[in-house]
């Protein structure tokens, strides 16, 4: 059998052949042959297939995914997600996209990306946010973030603090 450890986020193409699993925290993802993404963080867990079939076996309970499908554990609940319409993550296109998530998962893979610190004031970080923003400019990906949310913004160091405008 062929088997992995997860901590982070992955794109697997899996040749077809033996089983192959890939173990995180959350859940494991059980495939054939396929293409699919696994992004796992601290209280998020999100699972999308873009070719192929995946099972995904969370708290003894398996799903499977068909093409376009996902499964997102946010802060230890099921989320239902629209349909994936694109071919690949938007991580490989140094892009960061979301879909009615909380306003702090937009904030905690900013940091992560752009490896700086974000302080946030008077700004409700449960608010969904849907959009994105780009790993090659941080000036442009702070617009991304903020100006949809008319938020203003200050950098010192690798310290940026969004304000309610």
């Amino acid at each position: 059998s062929r088997e992995v450890s997860l901590k982070g986020e992955a794109f697997l193409k899996v040749a077809k052949g033996s089983r192959f699993d890939v173990k995180t925290e959350d859940g494991v993802i059980t495939v054939l042959g396929t293409q699919f993404n696994v992004k796992q963080r601290k209280n998020f867990f999100e699972v999308i297939c873009y070719e192929g079939k995946v099972a995904v076996t969370h708290n003894s309970n398996t799903i499977k995914l068909l093409p376009g499908d996902s499964f997102l554990l946010l802060d230890g609940k099921l989320i239902t997600t629209e349909k994936e319409n694109q071919s690949i993550p938007s991580w490989l296109q140094n892009q960061s996209r979301f879909r009615s998530l909380p306003y702090r998962e937009v904030i905690a893979e900013f940091e992560r990306q752009h490896n700086v610190f974000i302080s946030l004031e008077n700004i409700d970080d449960s608010q969904l946010f849907t959009g994105s923003f780009t790993h090659n400019d941080i000036e442009i990906a702070l617009k991304s973030i903020t100006l949809p949310l008319h938020l203003t913004y200050s950098k010192t160091d690798n310290i940026i603090t969004l304000k309610r405008e």
